[in-house]
């Protein structure tokens, strides 16, 4: 009869320390450091938008259990860009944009501000010209070279295009095109631009 007392006098016990460890472990708000992307609004094509830094550290504080099964993947951070024009602009984080649950508070944000550049972007027509592998053999062959097209269409940044005047193609083997006549040739994009139409061009080989 007094073991099974002791018995339950002993369950109880790890009742109440298991309870105990609970709401000391489980219901103890702490903190935690989470990564979020920046996103910005609305989206126009004729603008190029850079964000810098393009995530934002969030300190929120609250208990495990929350935390625990908080969707923190699905978080982003939005910035307004409308009443925005082409240029460089240091905007706030919009914390109070942040959705989160009433049960989380934010403790910190790093950084606060970001780097917004906006640029204007416009298409030109740029010709095409070929370089080699090769450039010694260059001197000791006559031949020219037609081009198809002589033109591309570069998408980018109005600052990239004013300073681009010719696209070149990647590096041609002269003597593999001397055999072949012709070949397709990629053409390499100024650094910076969104687009090149068409990416490839037909270089072909005439003797003189």
């Amino acid at each position: 009869m007094k073991f099974r007392r002791e018995h339950r006098l002993k369950v109880i016990s790890f009742l109440i320390a298991t309870t105990l460890w609970y709401f000391v472990v489980w219901g103890k708000p702490i903190e935690k450091t989470i990564e979020i992307p920046i996103v910005y609004k609305p989206f126009n094509p004729n603008y190029l938008i850079e964000i810098n830094p393009s995530n934002v550290a969030l300190k929120i504080k609250a208990i495990r259990r929350v935390l625990r099964n908080f969707p923190e993947k699905e978080l982003k951070v939005e910035i307004d860009v409308s009443k925005y024009f082409p240029g460089i602009y240091r905007i706030r984080i919009p914390v109070e944009k942040i959705n989160l649950p009433p049960t989380i508070q934010i403790k910190e944000v790093n950084p606060n501000f970001v780097t917004v550049i906006i640029k204007k972007i416009s298409t030109k027509k740029i010709p095409v010209k070929p370089i080699f592998a090769d450039v010694k053999i260059l001197k000791y062959s006559k031949f020219k070279l037609k081009i198809v097209p002589s033109y591309v269409k570069v998408r980018a940044p109005i600052d990239i295009l004013s300073s681009t005047k010719v696209i070149y193609t990647e590096p041609i083997n002269l003597l593999k095109l001397k055999i072949t006549k012709k070949m397709m040739v990629n053409v390499m994009p100024p650094v910076g631009s969104i687009s090149v139409i068409p990416e490839k061009v037909k270089v072909i080989y005439q003797e003189e």
